[in-house]
């Protein structure tokens, strides 16, 4: 095998043929270019994830080589342009198999002698780190760089203006002309190739425009679009650091290249819409004067824009920024700070945020800086949010805000979710998390939740209420590090379609393409694309559902006791969902129609858990008490450890009450004797089968109802099923 600077300076070579950026302009439109005809849907966007494409990368790649020689425009014969394509591909190939050498050579040594530890693990090496993290999958759309990009440095405002002749808003603005006016050129030059010979088949000029060009179309001052555009134009240097894959290449930071005459070239516009995210932070830290204030409020947007996306879910009044915790009220000792705090009941979200990058000698594979980077990025914020867990759930800490205003609401907290916050892209962070991430365990702390701002919004942007945010922290946590996926938005995207509950597997791989759905419906909501707004699944399952009215109700209230209810009826998969509800509306019609109690338990067997509906007309502290009997012997019965109970008023189903028994199962003689001739409730999966009628036969019309609600299957399940 070739070194790997072998191969990277042949690509070099190659790039620098004449007509080479013709070659580009083919890769970025059959890899990056999705077309759809009335709406965008799954399958126009499988392209995207298709193993032979070139990634952002890659092409990247290229064209930082292109650049580092003057170049010539000229269009080569197909033949030629076939052959560089197809030598640039093997190239790349021969790369990337290069990158994986490390992993498999370590992992060959591991074996050496006929035995191997199960707990190696090669991914603890930064060397063995470079492949996943160059190609990592995009953590962020191109539209939240380009929108965010304007409250990162709205701070920065005037020093922008006064040293680069523009503020944020004007740059997003120039940038969206820019894309607008590319994408509506590019399919114009598509439609102009049937006119052609193939021997002049290019896209090279759907990616070509003029400052004079975008100032015409977007009404926007030409001296604001000049402004920007150089501000984002490689200045054809020769990418003189550009000299080793992992180097510095200056075309991501200035994604505009210069072409014939006045013209530029823009071969991503995704770049563009990163560097305007990014580029700016290197021109403020380069100002010694201005250094530690551009610091300070990048910090300061990490934690407002978290902040900012939380009140969304959960309220204004329920979220709180730069929270300080001390040891009394006297405020003598401090014990902890968090960065963004939301209450809800007796839970909290602590959310530490770091504004810290991934340095170039980590990405080349040095240790000891991927090490540091990870610590100053990731371990840092961590274990400040595990320390501040610690005493909310400990008591009798005063919490209080910058003013010192105690915040009452964060006394007698029961579980408090986590969650590490970086503001920029961190390349394969999940995947250095499952590696790296070191977590006191703490009674009543969930595994902390480690992303970016990016995901953040995603996730604000769907799981809307406190519930459904809190339900999918809690199955995230649940589910650890017994997932592999390339980056956090596949896993939201396989929690949106199924709920992301392993059930009865220990691990699960996530392909990529399960995030399609979320691309599709950001893309529509955000961008305007014709395309499905909300994901099928769990979003849409539980629309006029008795479950779903049930969640609704119980997070009105947001009642400590009856959260945890309301979590558990998340967990259920629609299916099982659906059948609950179906369970439930049988049993408070039969409770209207015959003015008696009736009730419907079923069991989750592998989690040991449970949950009974009672449907009666008695008074609230009658059926309390009752409902709270029947879940001790049902809770005893199937030895759970947890057991849930709701009560429904008859016919309309609504929520009365709900609670929770959370206790340790224990030997009790006087139970054994109470639950001797308690029948067993049906699990899940029986109902299930019985449901989609796999297993199950149907029950004749004066059997007892599979689903354990006591009534005969006619009154019951005949009129549903």
């Amino acid at each position: 095998m070739r070194s790997e600077q072998q191969v990277f300076d042949e690509l070099a070579q190659l790039c620098t043929s004449p007509g080479f950026i013709h070659v580009i302009s083919h890769f970025v439109f059959r890899d990056n270019v999705v077309g759809y005809k009335d709406e965008l849907r799954g399958e126009d966007y499988a392209k995207m994830f298709s193993p032979s494409r070139l990634i952002r990368t890659e092409i990247s790649t290229l064209v930082g080589l292109l650049v580092r020689s003057p170049r010539n425009l000229a269009l080569p014969a197909p033949a030629e342009v076939e052959r560089l394509a197809k030598k640039a591909e093997e190239l790349l190939e021969e790369l990337h198999e290069i990158l994986k050498e490390p992993v498999l050579a370590d992992m060959m040594k591991a074996m050496a002698g006929g035995t191997f530890d199960p707990t190696y693990n090669p991914f603890k090496k930064a060397e063995a780190l470079r492949e996943p993290i160059f190609y990592a999958a995009e953590s962020a759309y191109s539209f939240q760089y380009r929108d965010f990009s304007v409250t990162k440095y709205a701070r920065d405002g005037a020093w922008l203006k006064e040293n680069m002749g523009f503020i944020p808003e004007e740059a997003r603005m120039v940038a969206i002309a820019i894309t607008a006016f590319l994408s509506a050129k590019l399919f114009k030059v598509l439609r102009s190739l049937r006119d052609k010979h193939p021997r002049d088949w290019t896209v090279l000029d759907g990616f070509v425009f003029t400052t004079a060009e975008i100032a015409g179309v977007s009404g926007i001052e030409k001296a604001t679009v000049d402004a920007v555009v150089d501000a984002f134009s490689f200045q054809d240097d020769g990418n003189p650091t550009f000299n080793t894959l992992s180097d510095f290449n200056a075309v991501n930071a200035f994604p505009i290249i210069k072409g014939d005459g006045d013209s530029r070239i823009l071969l991503q516009q995704v770049s563009l819409m990163e560097a305007l995210y990014d580029t700016p932070f290197y021109w403020l830290n380069a100002d010694k004067r201005y250094r530690a204030k551009a610091s300070a409020n990048r910090g300061a947007f990490t934690e407002d824009f978290t902040a900012d996306r939380l009140k969304q879910v959960f309220g204004a009044d329920k979220v709180f920024l730069n929270v300080d915790i001390w040891a009394t009220s006297a405020k003598k000792t401090k014990l902890g700070e968090v960065d963004v705090l939301a209450l809800i009941g007796d839970i909290a979200i602590v959310v530490q945020a770091k504004s810290k990058k991934l340095t170039l000698d980590a990405r080349k594979g040095n240790d000891l800086q991927l090490q540091t980077d990870f610590k100053g990025a990731v371990q840092d914020a961590c274990d400040q949010g595990v320390d501040c867990a610690k005493h909310l759930l400990a008591g009798g800490a005063y919490v209080a805000d910058p003013q010192g205003n105690e915040i009452t609401a964060a006394a007698g907290l029961a579980k408090i979710h986590p969650v590490c916050v970086v503001s920029d892209h961190y390349p394969s962070l999940t995947f250095q998390a499952q590696q790296f991430l070191n977590v006191e365990s703490v009674e009543g702390m969930e595994r902390p939740l480690v992303c970016d701002i990016f995901l953040v919004d995603v996730l604000a942007e769907f799981l809307t209420t406190p519930l459904r945010f809190l339900s999918y922290l809690e199955l995230r946590s649940a589910a650890g590090d017994n997932i592999a996926l390339s980056h956090e938005i596949v896993a939201l995207g396989y929690h949106l379609k199924r709920n992301l509950w392993l059930g009865e597997y220990d691990y699960m791989a996530l392909d990529d393409d399960l995030s399609v759905d979320v691309d599709i419906a950001m893309a529509a909501r955000r961008e305007g694309i014709d395309g499905q707004k909300t994901p099928r699944g769990i979003l849409t399952d539980l629309q006029g559902t008795s479950v779903g009215r049930l969640v609704s109700q119980i997070e009105a209230r947001s009642e400590a006791r009856t959260l945890a209810v309301g979590l558990e009826l998340l967990k259920l998969s629609g299916p099982s969902a659906l059948q609950l509800s179906r369970m439930i509306d049988g049993t408070v019609l039969e409770a209207k129609r015959s003015g008696k109690h009736r009730d419907v338990t079923f069991a989750m067997d592998k989690d040991k858990t449970g949950i009974t509906v009672h449907s009666n007309f008695e008074p609230d502290w009658i059926a309390a008490n009752s409902l709270k009997q029947h879940c001790e012997r049902r809770k005893y019965s199937t030895k759970a450890s947890k057991w849930f109970g709701v009560s429904v008023s008859p016919g309309e189903g609504e929520f009365r009450f709900g609670l929770v028994l959370d206790h340790e199962w224990k030997r009790n003689f006087q139970m054994d004797a109470q639950v001797a001739t308690l029948p067993a409730p049906q699990s899940i999966d029986f109902l299930e089968r019985a449901m989609f009628g796999k297993a199950q036969p149907i029950p004749g019309r004066n059997e007892p109802c599979f689903c354990g609600s006591g009534l005969k299957y006619k009154k019951c399940h005949m009129l549903k099923v």
